[in-house]
């Protein structure tokens, strides 16, 4: 009986045999793992009060952040960022972009604000802004570049700028991931703007991923 339903099946023209969708193997890994720092000193504050009756403000913390350094083909170029200046800080306080890209700083605050830096990769001064404008600036060289305000000391931030788009921002608990990176061996960039700069070779995997600890010092 059971044969006499696969032939009316089969001169109905319908298959007997379950089809499987082709999947193609994975072409990428992904670097993941988790960075600590040795324990910064107490938080930095200004040399200057804001006000008369007011004490020095904090310095601005920043997260870390993990990039490849290197011209990798592959992935999407990230070509625009936004810092907003907003409560009297950078939000966030760092970007990274692929060279060539955009950040834009728009002004959320109730007064002005000025963004400036003299990093070697960059030099800018954007000039006195209020709430409600936004000014934007290329990037067209590598590097890191740290941005601040002439209002307000204690703020700061940076902008990463990379020859690629694998780069991902440090968590509060350590860990990063960074994913569709292409297979080979790949020179991993660890950056903290209160710890010396840390590089560390690792080999990714098509499908898998590669794990990194590292330790960042001062």
């Amino acid at each position: 009986m059971k044969s006499l339903f696969v032939a009316l099946l089969a001169a109905a023209g319908v298959s007997v045999f379950a089809t499987v969708d082709h999947v193609d193997p994975p072409v990428t890994g992904s670097i993941t793992g988790r960075v600590s720092m040795e324990p910064p000193p107490p938080p930095r504050r200004t040399s200057r009060a804001r006000s008369y009756n007011a004490g020095s403000e904090v310095i601005q913390q920043l997260p870390a952040v993990v990039y490849l350094r290197g011209g990798i083909a592959g992935g999407q170029s990230t070509s625009h960022a936004v810092m907003t200046q907003r409560d009297t800080a950078f939000t966030p306080g760092v970007v990274a972009i692929t060279v060539g890209g955009t950040v834009e700083f728009p002004n959320d605050d109730p007064f002005f604000h000025n963004v400036f830096s003299y990093s070697e990769a960059k030099r800018l001064d954007l000039g006195r802004y209020p709430q409600g404008e936004s000014k934007e600036e290329v990037f067209d060289e590598v590097g890191i570049v740290e941005v601040f305000c002439e209002v307000h000391e204690e703020m700061r931030g940076a902008v990463i700028v990379t020859e690629n788009p694998y780069h991902a921002v440090v968590a509060d608990d350590g860990s990063f991931t960074i994913t569709d990176v292409p297979p080979g061996e790949h020179t991993v960039v660890f950056w903290s703007a209160d710890h010396d700069p840390l590089e560390r070779t690792v080999t990714v995997t098509a499908g898998e991923t590669a794990e990194i600890e590292v330790e960042l010092t001062r």
